[in-house]
This record gives C-alpha cells, sequence and structure tokens, in this order.
C-alpha cells in the first residue's frame, strides 16, 4: 500500500468533530497532504471518491508521482 511512503493518520469526525472541523474536513474521506514545512500554504486536499482501502492507496499513489513529477520539474527549472 503506502506503507513508508507517507505518514498517515485517520480520524473519527463524529468523536473528534472539532478536530474535522478545524482542519476543514467537509467531506469523506478527505486525504489531505501536508509539506513537511507543514506551512498552511502547503496543504493540498483531495476528496477521495471511493471507501475502499485499495482505490484509496492507488488514488494516493498516483498523487504522489503528481507531486514527485512536479519536484522534478522544479529542480530542471533551476
Amino acid at each position: 500500500m503506502v506503507k513508508g511512503k507517507v505518514k498517515a493518520g485517520k480520524v473519527d469526525c463524529q468523536a473528534y468533530a472539532q478536530t474535522c472541523q478545524k482542519a476543514g474536513i467537509k467531506a469523506y474521506p478527505t486525504v489531505k497532504f501536508y509539506s513537511y514545512e507543514r506551512t498552511k500554504k502547503n496543504i493540498w486536499e483531495e476528496q477521495v471518491n471511493a471507501r475502499d482501502a485499495k482505490t484509496i492507496a492507488a488514488f494516493i499513489h498516483g498523487k504522489l508521482e503528481t507531486l514527485q513529477n512536479q519536484g522534478k520539474r522544479n529542480k530542471d527549472e533551476l
């Protein structure tokens, strides 16, 4: 799956409504990508139109590939 590639967690928004509200969660499931820099401008959020683990993992892999390719292009431009 995505083990070793990303750090992931999950939150029960019914039990921790305030946490989800603070994070801006409006739909389920939601995947948020946080940069290691942890600044608000580096948060990338996507709504996932699936509920099974394999589909969500494939979605995350695709987004990681996109981010890696963008990083390579940015380095090439320097």
